[in-house]
């Protein structure tokens, strides 16, 4: 498995020697030479003269916080698992203000007029980015330089490992691998969701995004009696405590939804036994829904004064008709039937229980044989449609996103075979003529 793949820095002509320098550890900054002025971003004139006449200087690396922010939650899915962290804006002691991350200490001792110096993390073969760690090495969590740092750092990438998962069973196979399997796997409490299972879901789904081969994900639950059946009611005594109800709801279920939403795989809902309340809502956040016959469904919060907080109020009525969905969250009822809520526009598929199973193995195999760069932008391109942009920035996105698949190498490589068709029809008629002269 690769590690999360971050944005890069593009690099231009004019920030070459930058970047350049960043992966040898300096932090450089622009000098204009006519008028004396130090610049940050590099450019390629000097933006208050307008010279060309530019060269580099080697910053010292020491700075003092501007100001800040803490980053807790709604942020870009690939910076996710970083939270929380600092974006900073810094004043170097050479008269220039660059935007960065403070690293290497706790967000709450971070504080403006800190003195903080550089220090460099390698996103490509290319570059490294310039960030900021205190000065003070008390207030260090540790060294990006030490081995220890470096084991701090490889662990926050991902949190923890599918061989240490309690709650969850990760597993990829399928036909070229094309195929991960999440399964729910507390199946003595209904694969109701635990904080340990919430976090596992959320580094499972992180996870996957990075499986090259995989194209499909299957969210399942383990046994006959439940696919999910919500939040775990051990958990509720601790909800009593706001700051803690709104932890669980804005971050624990924030994140898992969010999570299988911005997977970048078409993720595909086994649904089997009761899938109710939360375990609908984590339902929601998948892209295909296929479920048993005997499958009971319902939104059971308002039996209990309380509304749907992981999704269902805002999910549902994106879902189906709104006066449908009305009805679901209203009645507080757990007992739908797989067809009822087929009927009402909910569901993609239901199938008899003595057939589901191969019908679904058969869905998965054909979806899975796609390749996964198409599903990925077919899945990203009916996303944004589906938010309510107007027609012509659809049309628009999807025009940008064919584009965008054609140039991708596996695509050019067949391409090419079309592209040698007409040559070999050419030579294919030029043998045909040659052979109706000599005749």
């Amino acid at each position: 498995m690769t590690q999360t793949q971050r944005p890069i820095p593009v690099m231009q002509p004019w920030t070459r020697d930058f970047w350049k320098a960043t992966k040898q550890g300096k932090l450089l900054i622009q000098h204009c030479d006519n008028c004396n002025s130090n610049i940050f971003f590099p450019k390629k004139v000097c933006p208050e003269c307008w010279s060309d006449h530019l060269d580099w200087q080697e910053a010292s690396g020491k700075a003092t916080v501007y100001t800040f922010t803490t980053m807790l939650d709604m942020v870009e899915p690939k910076f996710m698992g970083d939270l929380p962290y600092v974006i900073a804006m810094v004043d170097l002691k050479e008269g220039i203000r660059m935007t960065t991350r403070i690293v290497n200490c706790n967000p709450d001792d971070v504080e403006i007029g800190m003195n903080v110096e550089v220090v460099f993390e390698e996103v490509s073969p290319e570059c490294s980015l310039p960030m900021f760690q205190p000065a003070d090495e008390t207030l260090r969590l540790a060294s990006p330089d030490s081995e220890d740092g470096e084991a701090v750092a490889a662990e926050s990438e991902t949190g923890m490992s599918p061989d240490a998962y309690q709650t969850i069973i990760y597993e990829i196979g399928g036909n070229n691998d094309a195929v991960c399997t999440i399964t729910l796997n507390r199946p003595d409490k209904y694969n109701a969701i635990n904080r340990r299972m919430a976090a596992e879901l959320i580094d499972a789904f992180r996870r996957v995004r990075d499986e090259a081969s995989v194209g499909v994900v299957v969210l399942a639950g383990a046994g006959e009696k439940a696919f999910c059946t919500g939040g775990d009611l051990e958990i509720f005594p601790s909800l009593a405590e706001h700051q803690n109800s709104l932890n669980w709801l804005s971050h624990e279920g924030l994140d898992v939804q969010r999570a299988i939403s911005s997977c970048e795989k078409v993720v595909i809902c086994k649904i089997n036994g009761h899938c109710l309340a939360g375990g609908l809502e984590v339902a929601l956040a998948c892209d295909l829904l296929y479920v048993k016959e005997s499958a009971k469904m319902g939104t059971t919060e308002i039996n209990m004064g309380v509304l749907p907080g992981w999704g269902g109020t805002a999910r549902l009525p994106r879902s189906m008709p709104i006066f449908r969905a009305r009805e679901i969250i209203f009645s507080g009822r757990k007992d739908y039937t797989a067809r009822e809520m087929y009927d009402m526009g909910l569901l993609t598929r239901v199938f008899k229980d003595d057939e589901f199973e191969a019908q679904f193995e058969k869905v998965v195999n054909n979806i899975a044989s796609k390749k996964p760069v198409a599903l990925r932008m077919g899945k990203e391109i009916m996303a944004r449609s589906a938010d309510g942009c107007d027609m012509e920035t659809a049309l628009a996105v999807e025009r940008n996103g064919i584009q965008w698949l054609t140039y991708a190498p596996d695509i050019q490589k067949m391409m090419d075979q079309f592209r040698a068709a007409p040559d070999q029809l050419t030579q294919s008629q030029k043998k045909s003529n040659i052979a109706s002269d000599a005749t």
